[in-house]
């Protein structure tokens, strides 16, 4: 009889981790419906990329105050709010607008050189993606999911820019490209010099030949000149000739170094693709391999990877 009246007096006591667990899901609500764009109604978005980032971070954070055996209170206020701050601020980072600000954000079955050679580059404001990385290394809890994609978009941030500026360069005011993808072949150059050499001195000597015609100039003068433009034009020739097998070699490695980092940087992306664990280590070796052959890589992709091999070596 105690135990049945000790139950009624508390038949509204909460367990602290259902009351953290309910806060966990009201903050996930609130946060993807205030984020809710037009296109998502007319799908299921409790399979949003946002909502399922939004609820492992969430969780991780209540599990980490399970574990220290946080006041419900504390959490609500100071440890839940870090977790959907990660979520939010890394969606920001990657949508341009209004008009994009899909709860899919990412699509990880992209294929990136289809989309460079497009001219569709996706998104990817660098500063806040650093920063959203910087926010999470802090945090003292984790969740796989959110390791997987700061690491795809970490690939994909080099490997858009990179792509994005050797394969969409645009020209300006005729000067020469800096990309070897995007500048004139170096045959094609040559036989524009040469042309170009030949209008310009094939111009003033017919002009002098002209001018002697019409008494304008002597006949000598006519003579120095015309000599001169010839004596040029095959010098330049000459040098040209000479000068264009190394400028074709030049060229040509040039440009194959471009498609060799392009390549490896995409592969590395691909590799991420898949649907089970995938070794940290693996990945930062190959990405250590492609950064000793000329890739740039964002440092926090080295300090995201460095971190998940410390812990458990798999995401």
């Amino acid at each position: 009889m105690i135990v049945q009246e000790g139950y009624r007096e508390n038949k509204s006591y909460v367990h602290p981790e259902r009351r953290m667990q309910n806060m966990c899901d009201e903050a996930v609500r609130w946060s993807v419906n205030a984020a809710l764009h037009e296109d998502d109604r007319q799908k299921p978005i409790g399979r949003s990329l946002y909502r399922y980032l939004l609820e492992e971070m969430a969780t991780a954070a209540m599990k980490y105050a399970v574990s220290k055996d946080l006041d419900p209170d504390d959490f609500e206020n100071d440890t839940l709010p870090g977790a959907i701050a990660i979520g939010e601020n890394l969606r920001s980072a990657l949508v341009n607008d209004w008009k994009d600000k899909t709860l899919d954000f990412w699509d990880s079955n992209s294929r990136p050189i289809d989309r460079i050679k497009a001219d569709k580059v996706p998104y990817i404001e660098r500063s806040s993606v650093e920063s959203v990385v910087g926010d999470y290394l802090a945090l003292p809890y984790r969740a796989q999911a959110m390791d997987r994609l700061l690491v795809k978009v970490l690939i994909a941030m080099e490997l858009y820019a990179f792509g994005d500026e050797m394969m969409n360069e645009k020209k300006f005011l005729g000067f020469m490209p800096h990309s070897p993808l995007k500048q004139t072949h170096t045959l094609l150059g040559y036989l524009k010099g040469l042309f170009t050499n030949a209008v310009l001195f094939g111009g003033s000597a017919a002009l002098a030949l002209f001018a002697a015609s019409r008494g304008w100039i002597g006949e000598t003068s006519a003579g120095w000149i015309t000599g001169t433009c010839a004596s040029l034009f095959f010098l330049f020739a000459a040098i040209g000739t000479v000068a264009l097998p190394f400028a074709w070699y030049a060229q040509a490695n040039a440009r194959r170094n471009v498609t060799k980092l392009l390549m490896a940087m995409v592969t590395i992306y691909n590799e991420l693709r898949s649907d089970g664990p995938i070794s940290a280590q693996y990945i930062r070796e190959r990405a250590s391999r492609a950064a000793e052959e000329g890739v740039a890589w964002p440092a926090p992709l080295f300090a995201v990877l460095d971190d998940v091999i410390a812990r458990t070596g798999r995401f």
